[in-house]
């Protein structure tokens, strides 16, 4: 028994089917935040002041940014191969599973 014979044939995504909606909609007073971006009438997507705010005390952090191993980041690779396999899985154990994060 394959490990994913039991999840149906992906259909398509619900979210960005509703953005396909808006977009073959004609009517000229409509408002797409379909996708949770937020477009002006302009057609362009303005930056908040939250986002501004944000960015400044990033930046005022100023917090080391190192590049990530070739693999990706170690943690997120482990996340992904207890969420696909369980944390218990004997591959896992045996170190015959290898992730990559792109």
């Amino acid at each position: 028994m394959h490990f994913f014979s039991h999840l149906e044939p992906y259909a398509g995504d619900p979210i960005l089917g509703l953005n396909e909606a808006y977009l073959a909609d004609a009517r000229p007073h409509k408002v797409n935040l379909s996708i949770g971006i937020y477009f002006d009438d302009a057609g362009r997507i303005p930056v908040l002041e939250s986002v501004h705010q944000a960015e400044a005390a990033m930046l005022a952090e100023c917090a080391p940014k190192p590049y990530l191993p070739m693999e990706g980041a170690a943690a997120a690779r482990s996340a992904v191969q207890a969420l696909l396999f369980g944390s218990e899985h004997a591959a896992l154990a045996a170190g015959r599973v290898a992730t990559l994060q792109t």
